[in-house]
């Protein structure tokens, strides 16, 4: 907790943003009895964080796959480019239905850009858009589809407390969801507005009250909505963001779960990716300093020298986009 604690957050800042990393969308009332703080304070202290860009939205974690999608993760290397043709490029690439998630790296890649598709074909769609928006200007690039992916919360938020607020988006459940025409209106408005009211979300889509909630409780209930997270500038608490992507060799299945048990076990690890393709494992890191990131990535390259065939590590620099929500959809 020590050096979450040496941020630049106020020890009750810290306090509201652990609460929220639980569920965001759990009423100001109910933070402010947890915290034994008035309501008012506990708004004043997230509108502060919003304002001073430590919080940059409220986001709504689904199960993707239960909506019919699949990741496609695209890795780019770009020709030299100036601050302006990139700024230009991930216009572009934002603009773009079904990518959700787009961000800038330095190291042997510099950018990754993630698609949501039902299939290989939806897919070479939209790698074809993203292509095109690089016109000119992509030197190579590479995918792999997801197949299961390990959301473990920002742990460092969380070190020194019991409980766990971790979820796993995993890929390959054969229960496609049925959704009716409000669900997804509730789904479209909240993706990136977590936090929003019930009321305001009725207003929005054109439902009643009842209506609204009824849909955002049974697609809780189905496990369609994942949990609500604050989408959080890690930056802007102190720390470097850092992306490894792993090729494995031939390995048993066993041999694979006990590296990702592993990954999973430290504190900064958060989020482990598997995947198809020129790359199995994409792991991202959470450090301090670059020292720290490098004696946790000895110790995996120590413990697993037999089984990486191949690895590539880049910096993250700027996210530009995050949402679960394929614009197509509906």
């Amino acid at each position: 907790m020590k050096d979450f604690a040496e941020s630049n957050l106020s020890l009750r800042e810290r306090k509201v943003l652990k609460e929220l990393d639980v569920n965001a969308r759990q009423g100001i009332s109910s933070i402010g009895s947890k915290l034994k703080i008035s309501k008012q304070a506990v708004n004043y202290h997230i509108e502060k964080m919003i304002r001073k860009g430590f919080i940059k939205e409220f986001i709504t974690y689904f199960d993707t796959n239960k909506l019919g999608y699949t990741f496609y993760n695209i890795v780019i290397k770009l020709k030299y480019t100036t601050k302006e043709d990139r700024k230009k490029i991930v216009d572009k690439l934002k603009g773009i239905s079904n990518v959700v998630w787009v961000a800038s790296f330095r190291g042997e890649y510099q950018m990754i850009v993630s698609i949501l598709a039902k299939d290989v074909g939806e897919f070479s769609f939209y790698l074809e858009e993203v292509l095109h928006s690089l016109k000119g200007k992509l030197l190579d690039y590479n995918f792999f589809i997801v197949i299961s992916a390990s959301q473990l919360g920002y742990k460092k938020i969380h070190s020194g407390t019991k409980s766990k607020y971790n979820y796993d988006a995993m890929i390959g459940h054969k229960d496609l969801a049925r959704l009716s025409g409000n669900d997804l209106k509730v789904l479209k408005i909240i993706a990136n507005n977590a936090k929003m009211s019930i009321v305001d979300i009725a207003k929005r889509t054109g439902l009643t009250i009842e209506k609204a909630r009824y849909s955002l409780k049974k697609m809780e209930k189905e496990k369609i909505i994942q949990g609500y997270k604050p989408l959080v500038d890690v930056a802007r608490l102190g720390y470097l963001w850092h992306v490894m992507f792993l090729r494995l060799k031939s390995s048993s299945a066993a041999e694979k779960e006990k590296m990702i048990s592993f990954l999973k076990s430290f504190p900064e690890v958060f989020y482990v990716v598997r995947g198809v393709g020129n790359c199995n494992l994409m792991v991202e890191f959470q450090t301090k300093t670059l020292d720290e990131f490098e004696r946790v990535k000895d110790k995996v390259s120590n413990e697993f020298s037999g089984l990486i065939a191949d690895e590539k590590t880049v910096q993250l620099i700027e996210e530009h986009k995050c949402t679960y929500f394929p614009g197509s959809l509906g």
